[in-house]
C-alpha cells in the first residue's frame, strides 16, 4: 500500500500541467503546488480514490479558489494603504457615514454593509435567505436611523 505522499507524488506532473495551463504568475507557481498537494491530501484524508478526472478538479478548483481569495485581498489591501488625502470628497462622507454606522449598527449588520458596498456579501458564510433577512433588517435599521434625524 502506498503512502500518501506517493499518492500525492504521482500527480505532481498534472499539478503543474494544471499551472500552466492556468498560466499562474512565476511568483505565485510554489504557492499553488501547495495549494493543489493539500487538497490532494483532504481528498485521500476523506477516502476518496483519486482518479484523472477527479484529480484535474479538484486541483484545478483548488488553485482558482486560492487564486480568487488572493485578488480579493488584494484588493481590499490596495484600498486600506491609500492615504486619506487621496480620497476624493465624496469617499470622505463615506468613510465618515461608515464611521458613523459602526456605532449604529450591530457588528454582524456593518459586517454585511460593508460587503454590500463592496459587492461581495456572497462572501459571506450565509445561506441565500439568511442574506436576504440580514440585508432587510439593515436597510430597516438604517431607514430608522435616517427618519430619526429628520
Amino acid at each position: 500500500m502506498k503512502t500518501i505522499d506517493e499518492q500525492i507524488a504521482e500527480w505532481e506532473p498534472m499539478i503543474h500541467y494544471v499551472i500552466r495551463h492556468l498560466n499562474i504568475h512565476p511568483n505565485e507557481q510554489d504557492d499553488c503546488v501547495q495549494i493543489a498537494r493539500i487538497a490532494l491530501w483532504e481528498a485521500l484524508n476523506r477516502g476518496c480514490t483519486l482518479s484523472k478526472t477527479y484529480c484535474f478538479q479538484r486541483i484545478r478548483g483548488a488553485i482558482l479558489n486560492h487564486q480568487q481569495k488572493n485578488a480579493r485581498h488584494m484588493k481590499h489591501e490596495v484600498a486600506a494603504e491609500r492615504i486619506p488625502e487621496q480620497c476624493i470628497s465624496s469617499e470622505r462622507h463615506l468613510f465618515d457615514w461608515l464611521d458613523e454606522q459602526r456605532k449604529n449598527l450591530t457588528p454582524r449588520h456593518f459586517e454585511l454593509l460593508c460587503h454590500l458596498i463592496d459587492g461581495t456579501e456572497q462572501t459571506l458564510a450565509y445561506s441565500a435567505s439568511r442574506l436576504r433577512a440580514y440585508k432587510a433588517d439593515v436597510q430597516r435599521e438604517l431607514r430608522e436611523e435616517l427618519y430619526s434625524k429628520e
